[in-house]
């Protein structure tokens, strides 16, 4: 075995070893990636130096806990139980309705004495009065009797001629004798005198004709009464007699008593039940004062009707140092903790799901491409391995480099797609080798010689565009960048050390349980692919930029960009707590705080103009040290897009009431999107290009080529997003993640340069084979187009498995650089690229000196 054969074996055993090493620590990588970007922010930025001036000192804060579903009030209730000092809907009306019994009990008590003492004097005053008509009217029924007994003894016995005793019989006697002389009233009275004594006086009015009426009765009364009552005593004798006492002295007292006082007097006259009047006036003013001023609701109250929703949503109020722990049956905090907390478990489950999904995805693939069984399980494992070695790495290195959660999460689709994109490359490359003929060492020569070319070129653009995050002042977007020069590296390391190792030591084997492989009929689609574009190369560079044109002019008008992550979140029960806070408790849900840091008082104009902002809940002022804090309290979270109109609004404040300096969520809101988005769009995209442009140049060692290529790698980037815009926001309406173009930039000027480097690399070689341009296109295209098809599925698939993500963001940008793929392979390399080839000619290998590329120009 050659020395250079058995050094590469060596050096890809000790980094295999390596691998296996930090592939045994891949998973506690998860315990120490940082999820919150301020923990990895420099300490001179504006919001930083305001929380310093706050200091961390921290005092009680109000946390939201929302409550739906069914018996919120249980509910509500029971969190009152838990944490004593919560504020819900209920507990305001609790102290609501203790301020209104108190009140109406008040009110009760006060109206019920004066009563009270009214009833007692009418009671009293009344009972003497009572008692005198009481003998009066007994006197008058006694007297009545004795005049109905009279008239029965006189003209009743008469009538009747019966005696009934000795004086009746006397009477009748002594009638019989005056009749015969008298008339009959005449011998009635004459009669009476002689047998009961001298009453003929008492019947003056009385006649034979009237005897039997009731009038005689009282006429008999009266003239008996006459003697011992006046008139007026007699004519009260007889109305008491007919209405009773209760009734006089009641028709008496009426129009004298307040009318308060009138619906009583029946239970209080001539001595009544005083308490049962006072408690029938008592239960009267109680539903009266009710029923005028109606006791109150969590409708009714203000405050309480703020915490309260349709009757399907709750919010309570928790007064706390820290997140409160309330049980989900309950309720649900409102904490970007909790929130994140959540987040974090997500992105741990979905790593795992999304990595064993991609690893069998590509192996089917690779069955696919390859036709054989060994070559993918060997290109799979490799990269598999590489992939924990890279996750045990950035594990041994956290202690110096902090590592950001998407640096890991986008790792897995960097190292399978390129790393097996690139091995894939040297294995169809080894393979086309040996089918001409060559021995292994001599293929395998080739292959370290061609596709080296081809893969340090694709791999230098991979680590300049992604490493280009490494040029942001913010040490979370470093961190990307650096993880993803790493990545790349392993990459590398992976492809030009243990692949070739195990080319050598497994030579044709490696395409068990076939000999070798060929692509050999596989390519006529793209064949006729290229030969039509050779054809007609205006007519498809003219659609192309027509289509990409369109493509532009749809995203300048269409595209809405969000700076919202919690709209990238899965949908956990914290984020729908969230969104019911923020949608129905707008007033109430202070989730978030801004400050304004000035060192004189804060100006009654600028406290007035806090008030005016968006989502304003409240504000106060405090003094720490030579400090004014303005703490400007909002019912936004601390992530949501409405942050950077209240910075920017703050921000113009300070042109009149400056100057101060502004911290909080809506300062780190501000922080975050210009140093990631605007710097990116305005600044790092140009050092990408530029540094793109200048490693393709040096590589392939033209001006040309790499800026037809870096522009066809923007057409696939604006035609892949207008179709993610269409189908998440217009189709799903889903808002565009705001790193969403910017990932499908960087990875698509990264990975999308692969497969034209490929071809690039292939037309050299025909070219320098004495091949004239257009057959060294042809044969280039239709040589390479089986592992420009495999390539483009491979990359689509390893990125397409992030759409099993519940991250929005990891969707979008699943889908838009598997499409970008897609497209790149299947309609740019075989169509556009092609047409611009042969359009710029000669041109295409312009290089210092002249042409990098001799060649001529002689048809086949």
């Amino acid at each position: 075995m050659p020395t250079c054969v058995n050094k590469t074996v060596v050096a890809a055993l000790v980094l295999l070893a390596v691998y296996i090493y930090l592939a045994s620590h891949a998973s506690r990588v998860f315990d120490i990636l940082i999820y919150d970007e301020s923990k990895l922010m420099p300490p001179d930025i504006e919001p930083k130096k305001v929380e310093s001036i706050i200091g961390a000192g921290d005092r009680g804060k109000a946390v939201p806990v929302v409550i739906w579903g069914p018996h919120i009030e249980e509910k509500a209730r029971n969190l009152t139980r838990l944490y004593p000092n919560a504020i819900t809907a209920w507990t305001i009306l609790d102290a609501a309705m203790k301020i209104y019994r108190e009140r109406i009990d008040a009110a009760v008590d006060n109206a019920t004495m004066r009563f009270r003492e009214a009833a007692l004097l009418i009671s009293n005053s009344t009972r003497d009065m009572c008692n005198k008509l009481e003998s009066l009217e007994r006197v008058y029924v006694e007297t009545k009797e004795a005049a109905r007994r009279l008239i029965l003894a006189t003209y009743g016995v008469a009538a009747s001629g019966r005696a009934f005793d000795n004086k009746t019989k006397k009477f009748l006697e002594a009638y019989a004798r005056y009749a015969a002389i008298y008339d009959v009233d005449t011998a009635v009275r004459r009669a009476a005198d002689e047998a009961y004594g001298n009453v003929s006086m008492y019947l003056t009015n009385v006649t034979w004709k009237t005897w039997a009426s009731e009038r005689a009765v009282e006429n008999v009364t009266y003239a008996i009464l006459g003697s011992k009552l006046n008139s007026t005593a007699l004519e009260i004798a007889q109305v008491v007699a007919t209405v009773g006492v209760r009734q006089y002295v009641y028709l008496l007292v009426l129009n004298k008593t307040p009318p308060i006082l009138r619906p009583y007097l029946p239970q209080l006259v001539c001595g009544g039940d005083v308490e049962r009047a006072v408690s029938m006036f008592r239960e009267e003013l109680i539903r009266n004062l009710t029923a005028h001023f109606p006791p109150p609701t969590i409708y009714t109250i203000e405050a309480a009707a703020k915490l309260v929703c349709q009757g399907r949503y709750a919010l309570a109020i928790v007064e706390t140092n820290q997140t409160p722990s309330v049980p989900r049956e309950l309720g649900v905090p409102v904490s970007s903790a909790l929130l994140l907390k959540s987040f974090t478990n997500v992105v741990t489950e979905d790593v795992s799901k999304i990595d064993r999904a991609t690893a069998a995805s590509l192996f089917v693939v690779l069955l696919y491409v390859m036709g054989t069984l060994l070559t993918p399980a060997l290109i799979v494992s490799a990269v598999g391995l590489t992939y924990l070695a890279v996750l045990g790495f950035f594990y041994q290195i956290h202690g110096i480099q902090k590592i950001y959660y998407i640096t890991v999460y986008m790792a897995a689709p960097v190292v399978f797609a390129i790393g097996v994109d690139y091995m894939l490359l040297m294995a169809s490359r080894y393979a086309e080798e040996r089918a001409l003929g060559k021995e292994k060492d001599e293929a395998i020569a080739s292959v370290r010689r061609y596709a080296n070319r081809a893969i340090a070129a694709s791999a230098a653009v991979v680590a300049t565009s992604l490493g280009s995050f490494a040029l942001s002042r913010m040490p979370f977007m470093q961190t990307i960048g650096i993880g993803y020069l790493i990545t790349t590296a392993f990459v590398v390391a992976t492809v030009f050390l243990i692949f070739p190792a195990l080319l050598y030591l497994l030579g044709d084997r490696i395409f068990w349980p076939k000999k070798t492989v060929s692509h050999v009929g596989r390519s006529r689609i793209m064949e006729k692919a290229v030969v039509a574009a050779l054809r007609r190369p205006f007519l498809v560079v003219a659609l192309a930029a027509f289509a990409t044109a369109l493509s532009a002019l749809y995203l300048a008008t269409s595209l809405k960009i969000t700076t919202n992550p919690v709209v990238a979140m899965p949908e956990t029960e914290y984020k729908r707590a969230l969104e019911i806070a923020t949608t129905y408790f707008p007033n109430v849900t202070a989730i978030s705080t801004t400050y304004i840091a000035m060192k004189d008082p804060p100006p009654p104009g600028l406290l007035q103009e806090v008030e005016k902002l968006p989502h304003y809940v409240n504000y106060t002022v405090e003094k720490r040290g030579e400090w004014y804090i303005v703490s400007i309290k909002l019912s936004v979270e601390d992530t949501s897009d409405a942050l950077l109109e209240i910075y920017h609004r703050l921000d113009e404040l300070r042109q009149r009431y400056g100057p101060y300096l502004i911290g909080g969520s809506a300062s780190w809101k501000n922080v975050i999107f210009s140093e990631i988005y605007v710097r990116f769009w305005s600044f790092q995209v140009y050092v990408v290009v530029v540094a793109a442009f200048m490693v393709l140049a040096l590589l392939l060692r033209s001006f040309i080529i790499p800026l037809r290529l870096i522009a066809t790698v923007l057409m696939s980037i604006a035609w892949s997003l207008a179709a993610e815009v269409a189908l998440f926001q217009d189709l799903m309406a889903q808002p565009t993640y705001w790193l969403v173009p910017i990932i499908l930039f960087s990875f698509l000027m990264a990975v999308g340069t692969d497969y034209d480097i490929f071809i690039v690399t292939r037309i050299r070689e025909e070219l320098e084979q004495g091949y004239d341009e257009r057959e060294a296109i042809r044969r280039a295209v239709v040589t390479t187009g089986p592992i420009i098809t495999g390539a483009a599925i491979i990359l689509a698939t390893a990125f397409s498995t992030l759409a099993l993500s519940q991250i929005l963001l990891l969707k979008q940008v699943g889908f838009t650089i598997a499409l970008a793929a897609l497209i790149d392979a299947f309609v740019v390399r075989p169509f556009v690229v092609p047409a611009l080839m042969v359009l710029a000619g000669r041109y295409n290998w312009l290089w210092i000196g002249g042409y990098s590329v001799a060649y001529h120009r002689v048809e086949p």
